[in-house]
């Protein structure tokens, strides 16, 4: 549900002189931009499969926990980018680098490895959406101005 809600969204593409696209898609019709996203999702889950687990193991292989947990933070980050350039949420992309990591074998690993930044994570998180929220809301801020 979350790759099809940006699918139903009305873009307007304003072109100007010194407009430059801000992600991937911007400009695309609707079916391309559709191509773009379920091409990411594959592409993201298949090579999640295919090629996130052959490095894993590699650094499994090397015992350097420290490499380990950069290597699953840079993956979640990396994919976070990436859906954001094909014209998605960041959220669906760590959703998904979430769904990737929980599908190797190395999941538990992982997870113990990442336990000790659990409550710098979620504090991230909570300032990050409470620095996001709008207490005036755009009317209140006209008033405000004016």
């Amino acid at each position: 549900m979350l790759a099809l809600f940006p699918l139903l969204a009305i873009h307007q593409i304003v072109q100007g002189e010194g407009h430059h696209a801000t992600n991937w898609v911007e400009g695309m019709p609707g079916w391309m931009n559709a191509l773009v996203v379920l091409g990411a999702v594959a592409t993201i889950i298949v090579g999640g499969h295919y090629a996130i687990r052959p490095a894993f193991r590699f650094l499994a292989r090397t015992k350097l926990r420290e490499a380990f947990v950069a290597a699953g933070l840079l993956l979640v980050i990396g994919i976070a980018l990436l859906m954001e350039q094909g014209g998605l949420s960041p959220a669906l992309g760590t959703f998904l680098a979430g769904v990737v990591l929980a599908n190797s074998e190395y999941r538990h690993e992982l997870e113990s490895d990442i336990e000790p930044f659990k409550g710098l994570l979620l504090g991230l998180f909570f300032i990050a959406v409470g620095a996001s929220i709008d207490f005036y809301g755009e009317t209140a801020r006209e008033m405000i101005i004016s």
